[in-house]
């Protein structure tokens, strides 16, 4: 009796497979459909502007609908503060005109009533739409 080993093999077979486990796919993913992700269709992706009001001035970033305003900005050249990376403290706290142009449902530090007055964790806060955002307001909180 022999041992017989399928090994799955064809154009994009690893590709797909390296793609799915990657972090950058998970989290573009996980606003697509179940449907979708098993057809293997593009998950459709908005970049909205952001207007950076830092201590040095404007500066104005894409960000899309899946990326972090603190990552975006990085990305950009833009250096802003930060600490956690995971929204459980203050360092990297924005202020925007309008509560609900971020998602920051990540985050774990603001409470409600800092959240409507519009502060924002820019290290968990995806845009979900175009926006300015006061940076480098911490001290504001307290």
């Amino acid at each position: 009796m022999s041992k017989h080993t399928t090994t799955l093999r064809g154009p994009g077979v690893a590709q797909r497979a390296a793609l799915r486990a990657s972090p950058v796919m998970a989290a573009r993913s996980r606003n697509a459909s179940a449907s979708s992700r098993r057809r293997g269709g593009l998950v459709g992706c908005y970049a909205y502007s952001i207007t950076l009001v830092t201590p040095d001035g404007e500066e104005t970033i894409e960000c899309d609908e899946n990326t972090y305003i603190l990552d975006a900005a990085e990305e950009a050249g833009v250096e802003l503060p930060w600490s956690c990376r995971a929204g459980a403290c203050s360092s990297c706290t924005a202020k925007v005109d309008s509560s609900d142009a971020f998602d920051q449902s990540d985050q774990t530090f603001l409470g409600d009533a800092q959240i409507d007055a519009g502060y924002v964790l820019t290290c968990v806060a995806y845009p979900t739409k175009d926006c300015t955002v006061t940076t480098h307001v911490e001290e504001e909180l307290y």
